[in-house]
């Protein structure tokens, strides 16, 4: 009888259901404290914080990123041009063309990064791919 009016008691349950979603709210955090940063620094506007950013960095490269979970490697590339480290997002870059070699988009990117930090030859090579004709392309090339 006694856990019955513990349960109507309405101070009760407010407590404990503060408890619960506090308790599911820290796990939350704690599980994806790489991905809540990762996206709160590609979000931010300002300068990241460039050891957070190459910790986060080592800790991604030890990994070998899915087909399906490019997303994040895009994010450490754009986060790390922004934090000044052009080397290191070369480096990511290039692992996303291992991952996926017809994902033009990177690609270009890579090619412009290696343009800038003046790697002519490895950056030819890319832009000799993204300019190869493709069988969808022949419409667009004729000016039909």
């Amino acid at each position: 009888m006694n856990s019955i009016k513990l349960i109507r008691n309405k101070w009760f349950l407010l407590i404990f259901s503060f408890f619960f979603w506090g308790i599911i709210w820290i796990s939350f955090q704690w599980v994806y404290k790489k991905e809540l940063l990762l996206r709160s620094l590609y979000k931010s506007t300002k300068s990241p914080d460039t050891l957070q950013v190459m910790i986060l960095y080592s800790n991604m490269m030890k990994s070998i990123p899915d087909r399906h979970e490019l997303k994040p490697w895009y994010f450490l590339a754009n986060i790390l041009i922004k934090a000044e480290k052009k080397k290191e997002a070369i480096k990511v870059l290039s692992k996303l063309i291992k991952i996926a070699p017809e994902d033009r988009e990177v690609r270009l990117w890579l090619a412009i990064e290696l343009h800038n930090q003046k790697r002519y030859r490895e950056a030819e090579k890319h832009f000799a791919m993204l300019l190869k004709e493709k069988p969808g392309n022949a419409v667009l090339l004729s000016g039909r």
